[in-house]
């Protein structure tokens, strides 16, 4: 899966930031800045958008980090990721089921 960070303005002012695939090294340190930046232009509502994210490291919990230093000067709402299930557990689980 390729990774993509996607940003929107919603109608009600509020960030939009998505992420898919790996929110890992280079890609976590962009979407940290870009979300500083938002946050720099006077952003203070914003909605995070992890449904698709597939893994994340160090780099990657540095947004959360960054996000409880603000000490509740910003309001987030996360959508965490969806867990995806594997051939091998969808497997495992058919044969619980039977």
């Amino acid at each position: 899966m390729k990774t993509a960070i996607s940003i929107a303005y919603g109608n009600d002012g509020r960030l939009q930031m998505g992420i898919s695939g790996k929110l890992t090294g280079h890609v976590a340190r962009e979407g940290l800045e870009l979300l500083k930046l938002a946050v720099e232009k006077g952003k203070r509502e914003i909605s995070l958008d992890l449904r698709e994210t597939t893994s994340l490291d160090s780099l990657g919990i540095k947004i959360f980090d960054w996000i409880r230093s603000r000490n509740g000067d910003l309001k987030v709402g996360i959508i965490p990721p969806i867990r995806g299930v594997s051939d091998e557990e969808l497997a495992s689980i058919t044969r619980r089921a039977s």
